[in-house]
């Protein structure tokens, strides 16, 4: 350890970090990457992400460049585009795969650090091992851990991002985004008809606009939700990352189940209310906020599944009164905070 210590205290080139895949992963590993950055100082921090994630790192000013890597088969093209950033000394994997660690090594890249105890072992230089605990960690604390064990100060916060001068949060109407998919699968996914109840009962008291937000797998339940709330306006599948952004950071509330979009909103400091059925809020609940955590646990949860194979209990148990109630309470005070103003 104290040799790779002072590997960083001599790192003249790039530090790469292969940031996770799914969004909110990416969106809880900030706390240890900015960690990164302190610890490097006047070096490079390159972040190597799949491509449909760059916006979020452009948000990032302790990220210095953005590489774009693709999903294909073909694993050359990665490899290439590694290559040609010839001042990377050293790379850490916030993936587990057999693939990132294996094109990080034909890359040529000189040290390469990631989780041991994984398949992808076997082509790390240096392998950081997650203790072990009888209770979960929250997955932005492994990140940390990894973070602070090659010498980091980083702290479980997130940092201050620099957004873009357009974006503007209006005080009326009132907009509510709704987000009924996840795209782990349909086991995180709370009923269509009860996200569809909940907003009519806060556009019957709010008069707001409710949007309908999701990517492109997440069309089926978001045009099931227009099916049963005809008024609200779909828009999944049909925004970019950036503008998926824009949309959570212009809302005064955003409904949502565990998901990438749970985590935007806690990152862009929208008020959130979001529902878990088959996950661990002690695992991935938001690290920001403002936010409440609907979670009824039954005998059968957190089963981690992405299609429940039984009665889907664990959702059933969600009551749409509660979720309700919970909208009302951070709608009001958006609306009292900029009656205010």
């Amino acid at each position: 350890m104290k040799k790779l210590l002072k590997d960083f205290d001599t790192l003249d080139g790039s530090l790469l970090i292969r940031s996770p895949n799914w969004l909110g992963d990416a969106v809880m590993s900030l706390p240890a990457i900015k960690g990164f950055k302190d610890l490097i100082g006047s070096a490079s921090l390159l972040i190597a992400t799949p491509q449909k994630l760059s916006f979020l790192w452009t948000l990032c000013p302790f990220v210095d460049e953005i590489l774009e890597m693709t999903n294909s088969k073909n694993i050359f093209e990665n490899i290439r585009k590694l290559r040609n950033k010839k001042d990377i000394q050293m790379a850490v994997l916030f993936t587990r795969s057999i693939r990132t660690a294996l094109e990080c090594k034909l890359a040529g890249i000189p040290l390469v650090i990631g989780y041991g105890r994984t398949d992808q072992s076997i082509f790390l230089d240096k392998r950081i091992v997650i203790p072990k605990s009888k209770e979960p960690w929250h997955q932005a604390q492994t990140y940390l851990f990894f973070s602070q064990a090659l010498g980091a100060k980083a702290e479980l916060s997130l940092p201050p991002l620099q957004l873009p001068n357009h974006w503007r949060k209006t005080s009326s109407p009132l907009i509510v985004s709704v987000c009924p998919g996840a795209e782990y699968g349909p086991a995180k996914r709370w009923f269509s008809s009860h996200f569809a109840w909940v907003c009519r009962q806060l556009k019957d008291k709010y008069g707001c606009h409710i949007q309908i937000l999701g990517g492109e797998k997440d069309r089926p339940p978001c045009e099931q939700l227009k099916k049963e709330l005809p008024e609200a306006e779909n828009l999944s599948g049909k925004t970019t990352l950036a503008e998926f952004f824009e949309r959570i950071f212009s809302s005064h509330l955003l409904l949502c189940n565990d998901s990438g979009a749970m985590h935007v909103g806690s990152l862009l400091q929208t008020p959130t209310v979001a529902i878990f059925g088959s996950t661990d809020p002690q695992k991935t609940a938001p690290i920001g906020g403002p936010c409440r955590i609907i979670y009824e646990k039954v005998d059968c949860s957190p089963c981690f599944l992405r299609k429940c194979p039984i009665d889907f209990k664990c959702m059933q148990a969600v009551e749409p009164r509660k979720v309700f109630e919970a909208c009302d309470q951070l709608l009001s005070s958006q609306r009292k905070s900029f009656t205010s103003e």
